[in-house]
């Protein structure tokens, strides 16, 4: 079996929560190196780029009407995701950092691995302007 086989494989039989986990921790991992970069960075867009389009996905599951987590996690997640947007647009400008988009993608990720200590309703409503 080939490597591309076996990666592919393993994908498909991982649980999904694992799955969402990696794709969070590969995205904030990249925001976090870019941490200091100047707003006008590329690498810096690209991180926001992919952390926006997942945020950006997540939101549209998460309002598909078979979506089977409770309507208050729904309900928190879709705020986040909102804050996400609003956030990311001001360090699009330069008027802000990234440090809050990285503490929701942490607390999402601490989430998917069960050990949540903080609810996505109570993350929703933090003052979104630290980090700036």
């Amino acid at each position: 079996m080939s490597i591309a086989a076996y990666h592919q494989t393993i994908a498909e039989c991982d649980d999904p929560r694992k799955i969402e986990y990696r794709v969070f921790l590969r995205i904030t991992l990249a925001l976090e190196a870019n941490r200091e970069a100047d707003w006008r960075s590329a690498d810096l867009k690209d991180a926001l780029w992919r952390n926006l389009e997942l945020w950006n996905a997540l939101r549209a599951d998460l309002l598909e009407d078979g979506n089977a987590l409770p309507e208050g996690l729904r309900a928190g997640l879709v705020s986040l995701s909102f804050a996400v947007n609003r956030n990311t647009q001001r360090v699009l400008r330069g008027e802000g950092g990234i440090d809050l988009l990285i503490h929701i993608n942490r607390s999402v990720m601490q989430g998917l691995q069960g050990a949540a200590q903080q609810p996505a309703r109570e993350l929703a409503t933090e003052e979104l302007s630290y980090g700036t």
